[in-house]
């Protein structure tokens, strides 16, 4: 599965939607990339399967723990933090090769 490219992801939250810019490049099974501007880690693709750790600002200051099923140029998944569990969806905005 090609995951590489710029992802508009939304977050459903108690406060509304959430928005932010997620950037995913893989190599074999590791994923680098942006959350918001910030670095991820422990990212990694097995299969169609995305797991990523980022660190987030807004609506409060926590890491998040994301898995993600991708579906092409779709993600569907959930974002843990301590107490709290949101589901996400995202959509790729452009890939390598293929411009937005």
């Amino acid at each position: 599965m090609n995951v590489d490219g710029t992802w508009q992801l939304t977050m459903l939250t108690g406060g509304g939607e959430e928005t932010v810019e997620l950037v995913l490049r893989s190599a074999g099974e590791t994923l680098n990339g942006t959350f918001d501007g910030r670095p991820i880690s422990e990212g990694e693709l097995q299969g169609a399967e995305v797991t990523f750790t980022a660190s987030i600002t807004s609506p409060l200051k926590a890491k998040i723990k994301c898995a993600a099923a991708l579906d092409g140029d779709a993600m569907r998944g959930e974002a843990k933090a301590i107490f709290l569990t949101v589901p996400f969806t995202a959509t790729r905005m452009s890939a390598p090769g293929n411009p937005s």
